[in-house]
């Protein structure tokens, strides 16, 4: 049992905490910002180590099995004191002062959890977190306004340091399986598509495929979960990120990847060189990126 335990670590328990709470390798390899592979050679390690499956594996789903939930509770528990030491080691230098973000409405799902966590380790810190579009963001941060600007961006100024953080492909969402059979996965595009999020990143790539060049008229909306719920509602096909799609709600939605043929989306910070010449900026980064 001895060298079971030394066996063990955070980063296993980490990553099969995650796939317990988000049910999808893909969302874990984008906290982590790992690979889908590397996530799943994870939890096959810990299986391993452990000697029990702790997930069993269909086509596009893992399914928690009995040993799993039993272990799921003890492995919450150990990253809950882990955290807890942490967080006490770190309130004898925790950071003051005051934090500007920019985030995008879009991808606040997957910032938000790390953004909460740096805060609670740093109470005397205030964050103020402003929701803008690609070239808001980009002026504020020109101007000072804010310290960091988190989402995709089809301008980048000059003096303005990008870090990536995740990349993610388009899907096609429609309703309905009157399509599932027909090779062209433009198929349900017919003389409208929604496209989320309202940012010229996505608009720009649209323009330049030819399968929907001067073909449809296009509906533009703020996010690509409200994308998701106009589909259900039968307001015709849509073009999201296929990362966002693995947080909603896809009941009677029906999705085909466009793969990196059609591009990707790529998630980034932006920030000035200047900005890290504060200690908790340059923190706060570290902690944004992995």
């Amino acid at each position: 049992m001895a060298a079971k335990v030394d066996e063990l670590d955070f980063s296993k328990l980490r990553a099969f905490d995650l796939v317990v709470k988000h049910g999808t390798l893909q969302v874990v390899a984008a906290r982590l910002n790992l690979t889908v592979s590397a996530v799943s050679t994870q939890i096959k390690r810990l299986e391993e180590i452990l000697g029990v499956e702790l997930f069993r594996r269909t086509p596009g789903r893992l399914t928690i099995t009995p040993a799993g939930e039993r272990f799921a509770s003890d492995a919450r528990d150990l990253l809950d004191m882990g955290e807890r030491a942490l967080t006490r080691l770190s309130e004898q230098t925790a950071h003051s002062g005051h934090v500007n973000l920019s985030l995008g409405a879009d991808y606040a799902w997957l910032f938000m959890p790390k953004i909460d966590t740096f805060s609670a380790r740093h109470p005397n810190m205030t964050t103020t977190i402003r929701i803008h579009r690609g070239t808001e963001a980009m002026t504020a941060l020109q101007k000072g306004q804010v310290d960091f600007c988190i989402g995709t961006f089809l301008r980048r100024p000059r003096g303005v340091r990008i870090r990536p953080v995740v990349t993610s492909t388009m899907s096609i969402i429609y309703k309905g399986r009157e399509f599932e059979q027909i090779a062209s996965p433009f198929a349900p595009i017919r003389y409208r598509v929604i496209i989320a999020p309202r940012s010229a990143t996505v608009r720009a790539r649209v323009e330049k495929w030819q399968q929907l060049k001067d073909k449809v008229s296009v509906l533009e909306c703020p996010t690509c979960h409200t994308a998701v719920d106009l589909v259900r509602r039968g307001s015709g096909p849509a073009i999201v990120h296929t990362l966002c799609l693995s947080q909603a709600e896809k009941n009677g939605i029906h999705a085909t990847d466009l793969g990196k043929t059609f591009g990707v989306e790529q998630y980034v910070i932006a920030y000035k060189a200047s900005t890290l010449k504060q200690r908790v900026m340059d923190d706060l980064l570290d902690w944004l990126l992995h």
